[in-house]
């Protein structure tokens, strides 16, 4: 039951989901933050901190702002931590965040930020599902907690350097709210043992024996976004094929022009023993991670 109720939290804590889910979030209590666990009473100590920490450092700007400027998020922190000197910082980020949207902040916001995040989309999306994929956490989440957040600004920070780490992370926030960082359904529901690896594709090139010989799904992207999406039962012999002369026309073409110097493979390596080894499991994975990342030669011929 304890790891059916663990799911369930989990599942809340990103997506909703139907069903068993949420016949088991309507048993939990409301969660607590982490080191506090007193009943009502804490929770309303823990709510008026946050709250009161927002009004004090927020200097016009909203909930998204603090949480995503380092200026801002620190001075909140810090004066949160004057009520509440064991807390955690993803707790209070989190917290912030819900009170955001629940709606019970109560501060003037006055001073609003550019909306425009086109340029820096790709960057951001390919960073927060990477995040997802590895670590199956939403992009709320992330954005929270602090460790995740660096690992964050780093995959974006690669994909497009010139940007600032703030400007992808409010990129990443603008796509979460217009529901474009939904993850897929088979990478929710595939528990075959995933892991995740990034490779730049000269280091590949250069040492094949870095890719797993083992069932999965592999994506190429470069500073653009992603570039071909496709699943073998053997990755290492897949990506070497392709990396010498893909049989992927469009793929060929564009590796042939530009060389290799700004391409990233990203791998999902499966358990060789999972349903991976099936491929038409693989072909369902691959079918719906084209379908919404929208990889430029599965689509182009």
């Amino acid at each position: 039951m304890q790891s059916a109720l663990n799911l369930a939290r989990n599942q809340r804590d990103s997506y909703p989901c139907p069903g068993l889910t949420l016949l088991l979030l309507a048993c939990l209590p409301a969660a607590e933050p982490q080191g506090h666990s007193g009943g009502a009473w804490d929770r309303e100590l823990w709510t008026r901190g946050v709250q009161a920490a927002f009004v004090e450092v927020h200097d016009g700007w909203s909930a998204d702002e603090v949480l995503l400027r380092d200026d801002l998020n620190k001075a909140f922190i810090a004066f949160s931590r004057r009520r509440l000197p064991d807390a955690g910082e993803a707790e209070l980020n989190w917290t912030l965040l819900n009170l955001r949207k629940a709606g019970q902040l109560e501060a003037n916001v006055t001073r609003r930020a550019p909306q425009r995040h086109e340029d820096h989309a790709h960057a951001a999306e390919i960073a927060a599902r990477l995040m997802y994929d590895k670590y199956r956490q939403s992009i709320d989440r992330v954005l929270c907690d602090p460790t995740l957040r660096l690992e964050f600004d780093r995959i974006a920070l690669g994909v497009m350097p010139d940007a600032s780490a703030y400007q992808l992370r409010k990129a990443a926030l603008s796509l979460r709210k217009a529901r474009q960082l939904r993850p897929e359904l088979v990478a929710r529901v595939a528990d075959w043992s995933k892991q995740v690896i990034s490779l730049p594709a000269g280091e590949i090139r250069a040492d094949p024996q870095r890719v797993p010989a083992a069932p999965g799904i592999y994506i190429f992207r470069d500073s653009g976004g992603y570039l071909y999406i496709g699943e073998s039962k053997n990755l290492r012999g897949r990506i070497t094929k392709h990396l010498d002369h893909s049989d992927r026309q469009s793929l060929a073409r564009y590796l042939w022009q530009e060389g290799v110097a700004g391409v990233t493979v990203e791998l999902h390596v499966f358990d060789p023993d999972s349903n991976a080894r099936y491929k038409e499991m693989r072909r369902a994975y691959e079918s719906e991670l084209i379908s919404s990342r929208q990889p430029r030669f599965n689509i182009a011929p």
